[in-house]
């Protein structure tokens, strides 16, 4: 039984190495497969604010850089979610209803990153407009 099984995972690997020489290897995607976020460039109406204007639209930005969501770990609906999954009480739909919302919660959290991530570049951009103004002298 077991030199049937060695010659059968001999002969695929044969098979399969001799399937590879013959397929041209597909292209290598050049183009960044992480998010990678846009420049924050400054528009005219922001160019057009004074110091005591920029540090009030920083200010009012501060809020707006930190999540309020929960971290995972500690998150007691991911561990609900994560039982469901695990005790599977309810035959296909328990799981189906944790993995969801595990789905939907990283989904949350990618977007809270996202959104956190473009207020410190608006919050930099702003920074850099101050200091073009010399407002820190």
């Amino acid at each position: 039984m077991k030199s049937l099984r060695a010659i059968v995972v001999v002969s695929l690997m044969l098979f399969l190495s001799a399937v590879e020489a013959d397929v041209p290897m597909p292209p290598i995607p050049i183009e960044p497969i992480y998010f990678e976020p846009p420049i924050v460039e400054a528009s005219q109406q922001d160019k057009q604010l004074n110091c005591i204007d920029l540090d009030n639209t920083i200010r009012y930005l501060h809020p707006y850089r930190y999540t309020y969501k929960d971290k995972f770990y500690e998150d007691d609906t991911n561990t609900i979610a994560v039982t469901l999954i695990t005790a599977d009480s309810v035959p296909i739909v328990g799981g189906l209803l944790g993995l969801g919302y595990l789905t939907y919660s990283s989904l949350v959290e990618e977007k809270e990153s996202r959104r956190m991530l473009n207020v410190e570049q608006q919050i930099s951009m702003l920074q850099q407009l101050k200091s073009e103004l010399h407002c820190f002298e």
